[in-house]
């Protein structure tokens, strides 16, 4: 019986500059919208929020677009550019995450007493819950790794002694 040609196993990864620049882009204008946005918000007298353009608006539409390009510059570098590290990854994340808790703790300043406190626990909760669930989306995707390269018959090395390649 003649054999069928097989398609290689491990194909050429495509590239995906056009993707990442989507991904950077679109994020970092985002950011910049939702943080230019919130800047622009003038308490009342009377204790209502109004939009008023202010220079805060730019200098914070800034930090959403420099926190968010700088973050996608860290984890995700370009090709020919050293893969990430741990540090690289903590720096990122830092970057984006700072102006992010600025804007989610700023209005719990006017809150006191016993409101604070329930405003505050609820935090606390919503944290613990996302974070169990972003811990179990994490091992969900490295178990489906660990599953795959099971499956993937060894490599044989160069000198064709049939031993996986240690990389």
């Amino acid at each position: 019986m003649p054999e069928v040609p097989q398609s290689p196993v491990n194909p050429p990864p495509a590239s995906d500059v056009l993707f990442r620049r989507i991904i950077s882009v679109f994020t970092a204008l985002s950011l910049a919208a939702a943080y230019g946005w919130l800047a622009g918000f003038v308490r009342q007298a009377n204790g209502d929020l109004s939009f008023h353009w202010r220079w805060h608006v730019i200098l914070w539409a800034l930090v959403g677009l420099f926190s968010a390009l700088y973050f996608w510059g860290k984890i995700w570098p370009l090709e020919g550019c050293p893969n990430a590290t741990r540090k690289d990854i903590v720096k990122g994340s830092v970057a984006l995450l700072l102006p992010g808790l600025w804007w989610l703790l700023f209005p719990l300043r006017s809150l006191s007493g016993q409101h604070l406190r329930d405003v505050t626990e609820g935090l606390v909760a919503a944290a613990i819950v996302l974070t169990f669930g972003a811990w179990m989306v994490i091992r969900l995707g490295k178990g489906f790794e660990d599953d795959a390269a099971a499956d993937l018959p060894p490599e044989k090395s160069e000198s064709g002694s049939g031993e996986k390649n240690s990389r």
